[in-house]
């Protein structure tokens, strides 16, 4: 396993509100903060924190994704109960998105609108849902993908760690089996390149190289946002 992973605030925004998880060769994350001032980035920093404390050797495959809802959900209160504390901080929250990989075996727990992607020869496939706005109503077929695309309601999402008392949080697992590449990236990576782009530069064999191509594209594209991803190269 290799990974590559690269975060940075872009061309426009004054500070850079994601943070990144990588500890290989387990347990990885993307946290995209939203808040006033530097609030988003206190709520991404503190939930990769809570969670990079996470041990998870010790769980049973078939209790891994209650394990993981727990941690997200206790993660969640934490980051509310600080914005109680600190009325400064009312607001903040962040997307948070971590897999956990176990043998031939990946488990999700997965708030927001970051994004996981898995990439086999050639085909890039969205695994995460994202909770937002647009894609809910994507979802529910009042608006086309493309719509969405340019929907100046883009960046709306509908669940977010620490903005409220209790957050829903995805689970799930799948097999790794043929995937040879994983990606989790925060929307100013997703929102700013093409998924036809991101496949092709997933497909080079030097993965460093593959993440100094992909925040190239994201900053030619206007770096909107902050831009933050990992890759995971499943082979050896």
């Amino acid at each position: 396993m290799q990974t590559a992973s690269r975060t940075n605030r872009g061309l426009v925004r004054k500070n850079n509100e994601d943070s990144i998880l990588v500890r290989c060769p387990d347990l990885f994350a993307i946290a995209d903060g939203m808040g006033g001032e530097q609030a988003g980035e206190v709520a991404s920093s503190l939930s990769v924190h809570y969670l990079s404390k996470v041990d998870l050797s010790g769980v049973q495959d078939g209790e891994i994704l209650k394990y993981l809802r727990e941690v997200i959900e206790t993660i969640n209160a934490k980051v509310w109960q600080m914005t109680v504390d600190k009325p400064e901080l009312k607001g903040m929250g962040t997307t948070l998105t971590a897999i956990y990989l176990k043998k031939d075996k990946g488990f999700v727990g997965h708030v927001g609108d970051s994004r996981i992607y898995l990439w086999q020869e050639g085909v890039l496939k969205q695994v995460t849902s994202d909770h937002s706005y647009v894609a809910e109503m994507v979802r529910r077929k009042k608006l086309t993908p493309s719509e969405a695309e340019s929907s100046d309601q883009k960046h709306m999402i509908l669940r977010a760690v620490g903005a409220t008392p209790f957050v829903e949080v995805d689970t799930f697992e799948f097999l790794l089996a043929g995937s040879q590449k994983v990606l989790l990236c925060s929307d100013g990576l997703s929102n700013m390149v093409a998924e036809e782009t991101i496949s092709k530069v997933l497909a080079g064999k030097d993965i460093e190289a593959a993440a100094d191509q992909l925040m190239q594209e994201a900053l030619k594209a206007g770096g909107k946002d902050n831009v933050s991803f990992i890759i995971i190269d499943l082979e050896d």
